[in-house]
C-alpha cells in the first residue's frame, strides 16, 4: 500500500514563546514553554474562555454574541494544553445567536478542537443548549436531548477534534443556536486550530482498501474528518505535549478490549525505534511505537485479541492501524506473520511487519476505510481483531498491534453530525488529571500506602495472632468437651471439693453422695459424685 511522501521533519528542539489571543478590548495574554517535536506548526490559534481577560459571558444581563475582531487574531507559536485558571471550573462562552469566529490561517489542512463542558445552572439547562457548529460548508456537529442524555454533568468534559482543508486563509467557526426551540443557546469552553502536515490523513492519490469490498476507495481534499478514537495499544496516555507537535491526545486501550486482557499481554520494545523515509517521524510518537499488545498462545493458533470501538451509523469510517516490529530476534520476512479484521472481515490475511517496514524498529502504518453508512438510531461497534498465525506453536510468532486511529469521513450533505454529539470521544476533567502530574500523583500514592502497610503490619500482625489463638482455643475447648474428657487425680477432686466437705454437700442418694466443686482455678463449677462402696459402682 502507498504511503506519504511528506519530507521528515523529526529530531528539532522547538523553543516557542507563544500569545493566546482572546480578545475583550484587544487584551492579550502571553505564555512560553518548550516543546520537543517533531513537527513545527504554522498556525496555533486558541480562544479560550476561561482567560481572566474575557469576560464570564453568563454573569451579563444581556448574553449575545461576542465580538472578536479578525485583527486581534495572530499566528501562536506555542501551545499549552491547562490554562491556569483550568484549576477551577473552566468558563464557557455563550451566544442565544448565531456568531461566527473568525482565524486568520494559512492555507493548508487544519485540526479544529471544540471543548465541551455541559453545565446547569439557574437560568440555563442543558435541554436548551441545542445548537450546530460549522466550518465553510461543514456541519461538525449538531447537539440534540440525546446529546446529553447519559451525560454525568460532574464529568462530562468533552474534546471534539477535526479535520479540514482551508483554502483562503481564513477559517470561519459558526455557532447556531437552533431556530426551532425557544430560548435555544450555544456554547463552547475553548476552541484550538491547528495546522497539520499535508497528506497526513488526506492522500487523494492513494487507493485504499474498502473492507469487504473489491473496489478500493480514495479519500478527496473536499472530505472533513473527525477523530473518533485514537489509542496507544498496549502503552500509557500520551499527554498533548508529548505529541509530535500537533498537540494530540492517545489514550490506552484496556477499556475496549472485549475481555479482561487475559488473552493478550504488553510487550515492550528491545530494539531502538528508528524513522525512515518511509513514514514521517510526525505520524505518531515515539511511545506508540515503543510497545504494543500482543496475543497470548494457547496452542490452537486460534488466539485473538479484540476491541470493539463505538462508531455512529450514517458514515463511512478510516482506520489507521500502527505498527513496528519491536524484537531483536526479527530479522527478515516472514519472522511474524499474523491476520487482522475489521468489522468481523478479513483486513489482512498475512500481515507482515517487517515486509512493510524493512526493519526491526521502523513505525509503519496501514489504511484501511469501513462501510457504517447504513443509518441506525442505535450507536455500532466497530469490531478490530488480530489473530495468531498459522504453523507449529513453537515456530509462529504472536500477533501484535502498537496503535490505532478511527476518524469520521463527511457524508454526501458535508455533514459529520451525529446523534450523540458528546458521547462517543471524552476526556476526564483537565483540571482533575493531565499527563505526568496524574501519573506522579498515583505513584505518590502507591508509596504512601506501602509505607502505611508496613508501619502498621506488626500491630495487624498482633491482632490476626490474637483472633488465632482466641479460634484455636476455642477449637480445643469443644474437642475436650466432646471427644477427650478431662481427667482427674483423687487429689484434685479432694481439693476442688475441700476435702468432700459437708458444707459443699448437694445431696445423697442410694449411689453416694453429690458435692459442688470448682475446678480450673475456681473458674468452673461442677457437681463431683463419691460413689458408695456398696453400690458396686
Amino acid at each position: 500500500m502507498a504511503r506519504s511522501r511528506m519530507p521528515s521533519m523529526f529530531g528539532m528542539l522547538l523553543s516557542f514563546c507563544t500569545f493566546l489571543f482572546i480578545t475583550h478590548k484587544n487584551s492579550l495574554v502571553a505564555v512560553s514553554v518548550e516543546v520537543a517535536s517533531s513537527y513545527e506548526p504554522t498556525d496555533i490559534s486558541i480562544l479560550d474562555c476561561s482567560s481572566s481577560d474575557l469576560p464570564f459571558l453568563i454573569d451579563r444581563d444581556d448574553i449575545g454574541s461576542l465580538h472578536v475582531p479578525r485583527t486581534n487574531f495572530s499566528v501562536v507559536s506555542k501551545y499549552y494544553p491547562l490554562s491556569p485558571v483550568y484549576h477551577q471550573k473552566p468558563k464557557l462562552c455563550i451566544h442565544k445567536k448565531p456568531f461566527t469566529y473568525t482565524f486568520p490561517v494559512s492555507s493548508g489542512p487544519k485540526f479544529i478542537r471544540l471543548h465541551f463542558n455541559p453545565f446547569s445552572f439557574s437560568g440555563f439547562h442543558m435541554s436548551k443548549a441545542l445548537f450546530s457548529v460549522s466550518v465553510a460548508h461543514f456541519t461538525l456537529l449538531k447537539t440534540s436531548v440525546a446529546s446529553y442524555s447519559k451525560l454525568q454533568l460532574h464529568d462530562s468534559y468533552t474534546v471534539k477534534e477535526f479535520c479540514t482543508n482551508v483554502d483562503d486563509g481564513v477559517l470561519n467557526v459558526t455557532f447556531t443556536p437552533s431556530p426551532d426551540v425557544s430560548d435555544a443557546f450555544a456554547f463552547v469552553n475553548k476552541i484550538e486550530v491547528v495546522s497539520m502536515p499535508s497528506n497526513l490523513y488526506i492522500q487523494e492519490a492513494v487507493s485504499l482498501p474498502l473492507i469487504g469490498q473489491a473496489s478500493p476507495y480514495y479519500i478527496k481534499n473536499s472530505k472533513a474528518l473527525e477523530m473518533m478514537h485514537r489509542l496507544n495499544i498496549g502503552g500509557e496516555f500520551i499527554p498533548a505535549l508529548e505529541d509530535t507537535g500537533m498537540f494530540r491526545k492517545w489514550i490506552p486501550d484496556a477499556s475496549f478490549l472485549t475481555t479482561d486482557g487475559s488473552n493478550s499481554g504488553i510487550v515492550i520494545s528491545d530494539v531502538q525505534i528508528k524513522q525512515s523515509s518511509r513514514i514521517p517521524a510526525y505520524v505518531g510518537p515515539t511511545q506508540v511505537y515503543a510497545s504494543a499488545r500482543t496475543v497470548v498462545a494457547d496452542g490452537s493458533n486460534q488466539s485473538r485479541a479484540t476491541w470493539l470501538l463505538p462508531v455512529e451509523s450514517g458514515f463511512y469510517y478510516l482506520v489507521r492501524l500502527h505498527f513496528c516490529e519491536i524484537s531483536n530476534k526479527a530479522k527478515g520476512v516472514g519472522y511474524r506473520v499474523f491476520h487482522v479484521y475489521i468489522k468481523d472481515q478479513t483486513a489482512e490475511d498475512q500481515a507482515d511487519i517487517f515486509l512493510w517496514s524493512h526493519g526491526a524498529g521502523i513505525p509503519v502504518y496501514r489504511d484501511y476505510i469501513v462501510n457504517f453508512s447504513e443509518h441506525t438510531k442505535r450507536r455500532k461497534n466497530l469490531s478490530l481483531s488480530i489473530h495468531n498465525g498459522n504453523g507449529s506453536i513453537r515456530t509462529f510468532k504472536p500477533a501484535i498491534l502498537n496503535g490505532l486511529e478511527i476518524f469520521k469521513l463527511s457524508d454526501s450533505n458535508n455533514s459529520l453530525a451525529g446523534t450523540f454529539s458528546f458521547g462517543m470521544a471524552k476526556y476526564s476533567n483537565p483540571w482533575r488529571k493531565e499527563g505526568a502530574s496524574y501519573k506522579a500523583l498515583k505513584i505518590c500514592a502507591q508509596i504512601m500506602s506501602c509505607i502505611l502497610l508496613l508501619f502498621y503490619l506488626p500491630t495487624l500482625w498482633q491482632i490476626v495472632a490474637a483472633i488465632d489463638w482466641k479460634g484455636q482455643r476455642k477449637a480445643f475447648m469443644q474437642s475436650q468437651s466432646s471427644d477427650h474428657c478431662q481427667n482427674f487425680t483423687f487429689d484434685e477432686v479432694k481439693v476442688a471439693t475441700n476435702n468432700f466437705s459437708d458444707a459443699l454437700l448437694l445431696g445423697a442418694g442410694g449411689y453416694g453422695k453429690v458435692y459442688k466443686g470448682s475446678i480450673n482455678g475456681g473458674t468452673n463449677l461442677v457437681a463431683i459424685k463419691r460413689a458408695n462402696p456398696c453400690s458396686h459402682q
